[in-house]
């Protein structure tokens, strides 16, 4: 396999100058924008939209990414540019209007479609519905963003495609892959290569550390990276990051896969010299993995080491959209302390910690933590 190009260029703020600088300069090496968008073509934006949140809180791909990508595609000569996301709570124009997006952007902001089923009988994701608008544009551009994710360590380029998935679909097929993460991987490898984006630019400038993708802290990171091979600018992301590339799903499905060489180029900046200090807090305990073994015993060492979703019902507001997005039916509302006499409650049997929760909960109030066991031994406790 050819070593597939990654470009980086620095990039402090949101100010659009400075965007379309930085833009136009981690494209260069790639070919720009004209390799990409020919003349006349439908061209799709997949942002980062995880819920309807402020700029600030850095949940969500930036505004400004998005309409530099669009005005470049505009000048490359693309006829139409529609910019849409399926997210995990509301909608992507919901998102839209809380970003400030508005009347006269580049592009036309549109609500996910219903989806087909992207495989037919016998295909190894049955019933996997997919966005017909992100299939069917004729020019796929990615822009996902840096942050930390509870079950897949990091969400980069690959698992930002999972928006395609239409609807609470998403909560479904985290129930079906159950407690192997890596299963889960490969389902993302999977709605990644029926997305097929030709370019992924990802937004690093301000990224997010700790308790992602949702709630953790915003915290400045200052790049731009882009890549015609998602799985090359997940890889250089965890190096800059200092985190293992063995330790993110993503990019040991993807390496199993063939998809992921291990000689990859860099045009800018050396990952190393990017690396932020202190070291990136992020959402999981890293050490701790899925265990394997005698069959008896597994299930015994998941309940002693293994990961879960924890609340802190100091920050619960008993909203219950843990409940809402819970496929497994793990979480219930129950009568006690809360802000409407309610909390939630997690069922650990039925628990398959696929932190879903986690990645929706807006107070921050749900955070993965370790078994007793680890948390003893003080193997990657948190």
């Amino acid at each position: 396999m050819t070593a597939p190009l990654v470009s980086i260029a620095r990039l402090d703020g949101y100010e659009p100058t400075e965007v379309r600088r930085a833009m136009q300069a981690v494209l260069e090496p790639l070919g720009d924008m004209a390799a990409f968008a020919k003349p006349g073509c439908r061209a799709l934006l997949k942002p980062n939209f995880l819920w309807p949140s402020a700029i600030e809180k850095a949940v969500c791909t930036h505004p400004e990414i998005a309409r530099t990508a669009a005005r470049l595609l505009r000048e490359a000569g693309a006829s139409e540019v529609t910019l849409t996301d399926s997210p995990g709570v509301g909608s992507a124009t919901r998102c839209a209007r809380k970003l400030g997006m508005g009347e006269g952007e580049p592009f036309r902001v549109v609500d996910v479609d219903d989806g087909d089923e992207a495989a037919g009988a016998g295909a190894a994701y049955r019933k996997l519905r997919v966005s017909r608008l992100m299939r069917g544009a004729d020019l796929v551009v990615n822009l996902p963003k840096a942050k930390t994710h509870g079950q897949m360590v990091l969400t980069g380029a690959v698992k930002n495609c999972f928006g395609a998935v239409v609807g609470m679909d998403k909560a479904q097929w985290h129930f079906r892959a159950g407690r192997d993460h890596l299963a889960f991987a490969r389902l993302l490898v999977h709605v990644h290569g029926l997305v097929a984006p030709a370019l992924s630019i990802l937004d690093g400038v301000t990224g997010m550390e700790g308790n992602g993708p949702g709630s953790g802290d915003p915290r400045p990171l200052g790049v731009l990276l882009a890549s015609t091979n998602a799985h090359a600018l997940d890889a250089i992301l965890a190096r800059i990051l200092g985190v293992d590339a063995a330790a993110v799903p993503t990019l040991a499905a993807a390496r199993e896969a063939g998809l992921l060489p291990e000689r990859i180029e860099v045009a800018g900046p050396e990952p190393e010299s990017l690396r932020p200090k202190p070291v990136w807090r992020l959402a999981r305990p890293a050490i701790v993995r899925t265990f394997g073994g005698p069959g008896f015993l597994s299930p015994i060492l998941d309940r002693l080491i293994g990961m879960r979703p924890a609340i802190d019902l100091r920050k619960c507001s008993s909203c219950g959209r843990c409940v809402e997005i819970c496929a497994a039916r793990a979480i219930a509302m129950e009568p006690g302390k809360g802000k409407d006499g309610r909390i939630p409650v997690i069922d650990r049997k039925a628990c398959i910690s696929c932190f879903c929760c986690q990645e929706v909960c807006p107070e921050g109030a749900i955070r993965v933590r370790s078994g007793p066991g680890a948390r003893l031994l003080r193997i990657g406790a948190r």
